[in-house]
């Protein structure tokens, strides 16, 4: 196990982290490792990415990598449940963010969501809680039936030098952000980041617009989107390699990942697959087709800024 692990993570120039899995590009998708952000890791129990999904065994990572591993892999027994954190259980802790002076101001400075949205969305500013931050950030808050499930912290302050996105310890990663608003004969946009899918609501009244929060897209959520029996669905993903790329940018990305990983498989863009199931499943659904000359990486929120419609 230990002699295959230190295989795979040469191969893959991956970096060992105090949660002891390895942590290294995505050879999926493309997704780049990023210190203080969790993409693409593997360890004992497997591989997995949090960005297009790819996940599996550590003899599959192996088989996928034409690495030889002839020793016996015993993964290690799954961890009982976590306890609710306090976050979770005390309505004043959200109560805090929701509620202080300089909401709006910091808010709008990141994104020009409406006052509306602000409020609707339980937008806050403060520390994150469960979380190596200790700097104020912006909060927002991931809801299911009412409840709170998840608290997600931006960066805004100049001095906060972790990552742009820490999520507090004991959030649930497994809900699409914006489902309880999915409803029968509207119009959905799929996207990548939630305050985007607010920034798309705000844009586009009556529009319903929903995120996976940051992580792989999961089926489940397909299904969901289906079930509710939408008129039509526009899968809106970033101009990226793991996303919906235009031609010129998948052009560019491929020549770069063929540099930086010669031999490692090409990654496939979500964007079409989440449109084909979708398809699939009965629902009028396309990918948004990027503009020539819009840079890499460029995502709804960016064009919603330029004036760019669907």
């Amino acid at each position: 196990m230990t002699d295959l692990l230190t295989i795979l993570a040469h191969r893959l120039h991956a970096d060992e982290r105090r949660d002891g899995r390895y942590h290294a590009d995505c050879m999926f998708c493309g997704k780049e490792e990023k210190r203080g952000q969790t993409h693409f890791s593997f360890g004992e129990q497997g591989y997995y990415c949090f960005v297009c999904g790819a996940k599996g065994g550590l003899a599959a990572l192996a088989r996928h990598l034409d690495v030889r591993a002839d020793a016996p892999i015993t993964p290690r027994a799954p961890k009982p449940p976590p306890e609710p954190r306090h976050w979770q259980t005390d309505a004043r802790v959200l109560e805090s963010y929701t509620s202080a002076l300089d909401v709006v101001t910091c808010w709008t400075a990141y994104k020009p969501l409406s006052l509306d949205t602000i409020r609707r969305a339980r937008l806050g500013v403060g520390v994150l809680p469960a979380s190596r931050s200790r700097h104020r950030r912006l909060i927002l808050p991931v809801f299911e039936s009412g409840r709170l499930i998840a608290l997600h912290g931006r960066a805004f302050l100049p001095e906060d030098q972790d990552a742009k996105w820490l999520t507090a310890g004991g959030s649930r990663k497994d809900a699409l952000y914006g489902a309880e608003q999915l409803r029968g004969g509207a119009d959905v946009i799929i996207c990548e980041n939630m305050v985007d899918a607010l920034l798309a609501m705000d844009a586009q009244p009556g529009v319903v617009a929903v995120a996976g929060g940051g992580v792989a897209w999961r089926d489940e959520w397909t299904q969901q989107i289906a079930a509710s029996r939408p008129a039509r669905v526009l899968v809106w993903l970033d101009n990226d390699l793991a996303g919906a790329p235009n031609a010129s940018t998948y052009a560019a990305l491929t020549r770069q990942w063929r540099q930086a990983r010669p031999g490692l498989p090409l990654p496939e863009p979500r964007g079409p697959q989440i449109a084909n199931d979708l398809l699939a499943a009965g629902v009028a659904a396309r990918v948004y087709a990027w503009p020539r000359g819009t840079p890499p990486k460029a995502d709804l929120g960016y064009a919603l800024m330029q004036g760019v419609g669907a």
